[in-house]
């Protein structure tokens, strides 16, 4: 792992000293340092909280400034009852809708937050900037250590005991990578299956600038995308998987901008003739990730799909890891939800909760009713 985290922290005081030391250094804001370094001014207090990047909620709840957030988004909400029994204020906060497509940010100016915890696109954080919001964008990383790394970010610009948070996350994160990897290190190249990992449709997946690679790496398994020259979420074809020929396909993400549920993905991938010589399928190794209050494959739950991964792709080798304890213990710590047996089991099998009414469109949810 490199120590891109602590040199986020680092540039980010050396940031607010040069501010704070300069003449013309404003009392009512502070810089800090952003994913990729860059300069980031946000407001010395906030008490008015904008989460619209997906993983940004979950990170707030993390950082214990839930009771701050003013305004969340659809992808936060309508894709996972869980959020709405996990977090405590998920079904009282204003929804901005469509964030996927684009942000609306006269909207999210009618609610007055202090800062903005938005996708990366240079136009809607320009329209902030003219707005005089701060913004801090997210990305999901190229690489494990930008999970903490964004987290970090997040908390640096909340301040107060934030950074005492997410160092107990980063912490958490390093413990669980090493107990996987302490065994995965030693498989050789000929143990470890070939691994497939679609996100929204199987013909969707993430290539060598992405970090799913390296999540099965660790998790045991060989990427079949790690020469991919790809980021998240890149469209193939169907010859394309077909010549990658996986042992093993993980579907995540579906259910986004109205198409269908990872349940009916792996459905209609097994009815259709087409797929029946590809390895995976033929073997009936396909499998959903659990989501819970997000999604696993981006966010502050991917130390999780790594355990579960590994889980599965070598469960003689990790019987005694227990992913309804490890589930368990993660929303206790971090989301300060104690789960019974019965809500865990439920999340890892991808059901909803007890009572859980679904939307009129199925699309709108990816879960078993």
């Amino acid at each position: 792992m490199n120590n891109k985290p602590a040199a986020i922290v680092l540039a980010a005081s050396v940031l607010a000293a040069s501010l704070s030391g300069c003449g013309g250094g404003q009392t009512d804001s502070r810089a800090i340092a952003g994913i990729d370094g860059s300069p980031i001014k946000v407001p010395a207090q906030i008490e008015r909280i904008a989460t619209v990047y997906g993983p940004s909620y979950e990170s707030m709840v993390l950082l214990g400034a839930e009771d701050r957030i003013v305004l969340c988004s659809d992808v936060q909400k309508d894709n996972f009852p869980w959020a709405t029994v996990i977090f405590k204020r998920m079904n009282i906060v204003p929804i901005l809708q469509n964030v996927h497509t684009a942000v609306n940010v006269e909207e999210v100016m009618t609610h007055h937050p202090d800062i903005v915890f938005g996708f990366p696109r240079s136009n809607e954080e320009r329209k902030l900037k003219e707005a005089r919001i701060a913004s801090v964008p997210g990305r999901t990383g190229g690489t494990l250590a930008e999970v903490k790394g964004l987290l970090q970010v997040y908390a640096e610009a909340l301040g107060g005991d934030a950074p005492v948070r997410a160092q107990a996350y980063s912490d958490y994160f390093d413990e669980k990578l090493k107990m996987v990897t302490d065994v995965t290190g030693k498989l050789a190249a000929g143990d470890r299956p070939s691994v497939y990992f679609a996100g929204i449709d199987l013909l969707t997946t993430y290539g060598r600038l992405s970090d799913i690679p390296e999540l099965i790496q660790a998790a045991g398994g060989q990427a079949v995308t790690e020469t991919l020259e790809a980021g998240e979420r890149v469209s193939i074809n169907f010859e394309q998987l077909a010549a990658y020929n996986p042992d093993f396909i993980f579907i995540d993400h579906g259910g986004i901008n109205e198409r269908s549920s990872v349940e009916q993905v792996m459905k209609d991938t097994y009815s259709d003739g087409r797929y029946s010589r590809i390895k995976a399928i033929a073997d009936s190794r396909i499998y959903l990730s659990p989501s819970g209050v997000y999604f696993w494959d981006m966010g502050l739950q991917k130390i999780l799909l790594l355990m579960y991964m590994a889980k599965t792709l070598h469960p003689e080798l990790f019987r005694s890891l227990d992913m309804q304890e490890e589930l368990k213990e993660f929303y206790s710590r971090f989301f300060q939800y104690d789960l019974t047996d019965a809500e865990s089991e439920k999340i890892l099998k991808r059901e909803n909760p007890d009572n859980f009414q679904a939307p009129a469109n199925p699309a709108q949810h990816n879960h078993h009713k």
